[in-house]
């Protein structure tokens, strides 16, 4: 029974059901892009003997479809720094300074660190934002998606708490801001949906990154640039407009499909024998 067949329930239980149900959904989805990881290392292993796959700080991505991508070279550098923060706490010195007692812990260091290797893969190095680039725009990603790209890239579960304490420190560093984006679905009942907020690094995270400023990294980030733009890529970002009609559009479709599974079962029921049709 969903949500919509249950009139008996107050909308905080539907709430808490739907929220409920949500979660084990999501953590079902990283456990079995675990599983996938730990199948495409195995291969990958069973290849090679004696060899260990490892794409952790690496320039390489996993995609949904299992597939082991490279990424432009730049991301060598880029998260090679990442890496560098779990043995070296100042190698960040912002987040060194407002991180407090929690950053001389190195599990700390390690989660921060896993954390902002699944974010700069997806993030403009130009701009700063954070996202995908399609071709009609600069499309915003959700913590959801990232939370299965650690999954993808170190073959690990991290739950919604530990990845969402990462990025408080990375905010309150001044390293990332996000803009949250909420939608009023049903003004009548009062119902709201939160789409993909935006995502974007800050001046500040860059400056202390340091590398994107050497002269031969530089270069290349600029070259993937304009490789991208040549593609048809667009880096301005998606209007917030433009993810609220897109997130009604969703929701609508999905409660009127909820109605028509409930009509579509009235006819699957039997009916009671004298309300058959008499033979011809």
């Amino acid at each position: 029974m969903t949500l919509f067949e249950d009139s008996s329930l107050t909308k905080a239980q539907q709430r808490k059901i739907y929220d409920a149900d949500y979660r084990a959904k999501r953590k079902a989805r990283k456990r079995e892009l675990v599983a996938l990881y730990r199948t495409i290392a195995d291969a990958a292993e069973a290849k090679k003997p004696g060899s260990c796959f490892d794409i952790r700080f690496k320039a390489k991505r996993i995609n949904r479809k299992g597939e082991c991508k490279n990424l432009p070279y730049e991301y060598a550098y880029v998260l090679k720094a990442c890496e560098e923060f779990i043995s070296n706490p100042k190698r960040f010195g912002t987040l060194h300074r407002c991180g407090g007692q929690a950053i001389k812990n190195i599990q700390c260091r390690k989660l921060i660190a896993k954390t902002l290797a699944v974010l700069l893969p997806h993030t403009d190095l130009i701009g700063g934002r954070i996202g995908e680039a399609t071709h009609d725009h600069f499309d915003t990603i959700s913590y959801d998606y990232l939370q299965e790209e650690v999954a993808l890239r170190f073959g690990e579960y991290i739950s919604p708490r530990s990845f969402a304490k990462a990025i408080k420190y990375l905010e309150n560093a001044g390293y990332l801001v996000a803009e949250r984006v909420n939608v009023c679905i049903d003004a009548t009942e009062g119902t709201f949906r939160s789409a993909a907020s935006f995502k974007q690094f800050t001046e500040a995270f860059f400056s202390d990154l340091k590398v994107l400023r050497y002269p031969n990294i530089n270069e290349l980030i600029r070259a993937t640039r304009e490789r991208k733009i040549k593609e048809g890529f667009s880096f301005e970002w998606i209007s917030s407009q433009r993810i609220r009609n897109r997130v009604c559009e969703i929701f609508n479709a999905t409660k009127l499909n909820e109605l028509a599974n409930r009509v579509g079962q009235v006819f699957m029921a039997p009916l009671p024998f004298s309300a058959r049709p008499a033979p011809s």
